[in-house]
């Protein structure tokens, strides 16, 4: 009996002197074994980073507290406001105010709807090409059906790969403040002295696409039915298709200072008090890319141990041994007449740097084939401009405004913030957000706090932020946030539903002020 493998396009079996009899379910369910542990490798990558845990920012990459939920306002009872305008600290701290707990998640994404839809689409193919072997075995079906459903199968999944890779990325991270950080200190005319230690975590995986096909060797193929070998089914599979990593760690160390300015005259006749503040902030990052190469995958996954887990944990965990530093400078001033109050804040004023590990050159210099690999795909990627080899985070400049309105004692609060200039993430991604806020903040201990927010980012005017917050005894804060075009997260298109998505965040923490 002759044995032939359908590892290949129908170009070589019809091109094949076929004769006997055919045994093609071993070979025929190799393919299938592929693109299974083809999904599967991309699940185990996506859900590792998504689950890894963080660690320990800047507070313009992820709004910690009861930021998540209102934005960037300033008012006396939230804890969040010094975090943004360093003047806010005066008015928001009698004494002294400090955490014990500040923990916030986050993730962004976009195009989940297509990836729903991939892995949905090339589950039914696989389905489609199981009942197909089953029914050729039971001599229902031709060999032609068999190649047609495994030629279908191979540009589906470079149709699929090349979907993803145009349309779908997360962003997970997670921001913590060490316990009784930051602590606000209210000397009164001194001025309010401020000190904080924060971390930030986050990380975007996308994909890089590139040409998927079986490329067979006809020889290697003959060669090993004759001496009844089994053939990996990944040896033909060609692609530097690659999953694209970045991860950024920032550990912030920030002292800042506040005080109200002396009385000045044009201000002293609307009635208006002025009170400034700066913030200085150590930088240690560490921002790290890596390319992981999808038949390397693929090989990985089949294994069936969890050595591609510990890579990707490993990768990300060297993150932790290699820092560079840098400086920001953050200036605010807050405007207070009677019950409303206006502000501004001007960040990162002296522009801080910070850059990324360099991938490609002199890549046959090295001795590790994992690393080697990578190396060359990363070069392929730059020559078609789908990624930088060498790039950096420059953070600009950007000006912030807040402004809020109370009644009854500050029991009941409007208050809104805007960027009045556009800010990049750690991975380039520009937002622009506008926040709208109303408080309820009973004075008795035992009734909560509730908080309402709205906002919009300017760089993409479909989708809205909607953030509800809870605090209880003044102390214990709950926030939550999602951002999502409202319309289509209801649609009964599942596609739409899952590209409605924009981000999600949660928070918790537990401060005290006296």
């Amino acid at each position: 009996m002759i044995y032939f493998t359908l590892l290949t396009t129908p170009d070589y079996i019809h091109g094949a002197k076929l004769s006997g009899s055919y045994d093609f379910s071993h070979r025929q369910r190799e393919v299938v074994t592929v693109i299974r542990t083809f999904a599967l490798g991309l699940s185990v990558v996506f859900g590792t980073v998504l689950a890894l845990p963080a660690f320990a920012g800047n507070f313009n990459y992820i709004a910690p507290g009861p930021a998540s939920s209102v934005g960037a306002i300033s008012n006396s009872e939230i804890s969040t406001s010094g975090r943004y305008n360093p003047s806010a600290t005066f008015g928001s701290t009698k004494f002294s105010r400090f955490p014990l707990l500040d923990f916030t998640g986050n993730v962004q994404t976009r195009g989940l709807g297509e990836f729903n839809t991939v892995f949905e689409d090339m589950g039914d193919r696989l389905d489609s090409i199981d009942a197909t072997f089953t029914a050729f075995e039971d001599g229902d079906a031709t060999v032609g059906d068999v190649l047609g459903e495994i030629n279908d199968l191979e540009s589906a999944l470079d149709t699929n790969i090349a979907l993803l890779a145009d349309n779908f990325y997360a962003k997970p991270g997670a921001m913590v403040h060490m316990p009784f950080t930051p602590l606000d200190l209210n000397f009164q005319e001194t001025g309010t002295f401020s000190f904080g230690v924060s971390s930030l975590t986050q990380g975007r995986i996308s994909l890089l696409h590139d040409e998927i096909e079986f490329d067979v060797d006809a020889q290697a193929i003959t060669d090993a039915n004759d001496n009844d070998e089994d053939l990996e089914p990944t040896d033909f599979l060609r692609t530097t298709s690659s999953i694209y990593l970045k991860q950024a760690q920032v550990f912030n160390l920030d002292l800042g200072y506040a005080r109200q300015l002396p009385p000045i005259t044009f201000l002293d006749n609307f009635g208006v008090s002025a009170t400034a503040g700066a913030r200085g902030t150590l930088i240690a990052h560490s921002l790290q890319k890596r390319l992981y190469p999808l038949k390397s995958l693929i090989q990985d996954a089949d294994s069936g141990d969890d050595s591609l887990q510990q890579t990707i944990q490993d990768d990300l965990t060297s993150a932790y041994n290699n820092y560079n530093y840098d400086v920001a400078l953050d200036l605010g001033v807050t405007l207070t007449r009677d019950n409303t109050q206006l502000g501004f804040t001007l960040y990162n004023v002296n522009r801080p740097v910070m850059e990324y590990n360099v991938l490609g050159g002199a890549c046959g210099d090295l001795t590790d084939d994992t690393e080697q690999t990578e190396c060359f795909h990363a070069e392929h990627f730059a020559s078609l401009g789908d990624m930088s080899l060498a790039e950096e985070h420059r953070v600009y400049p950007h000006l912030g405004i807040e402004a809020s309105q109370s009644w009854l004692n500050n029991r009941l609060v409007l208050a809104s913030s805007l960027d009045v200039t556009q800010k990049t993430d750690l991975f380039g991604e520009e937002s622009q957000t506008m926040n709208l806020a109303f408080l309820a903040q009973p004075t008795q201990w035992y009734w909560p706090r509730l908080r309402l927010g709205v906002g919009k980012d300017f760089t993409d005017l479909e989708a809205t932020q909607l953030g509800f917050g809870l605090s209880f005894f003044k102390v214990f804060q709950l926030d939550s946030s999602l951002n999502a075009d409202l319309g289509d997260l209801f649609s009964d298109d599942l596609t739409e539903q899952g590209n409605a998505l924009r981000s999600a965040s949660a928070s918790a923490s537990f401060n005290i002020a006296f």
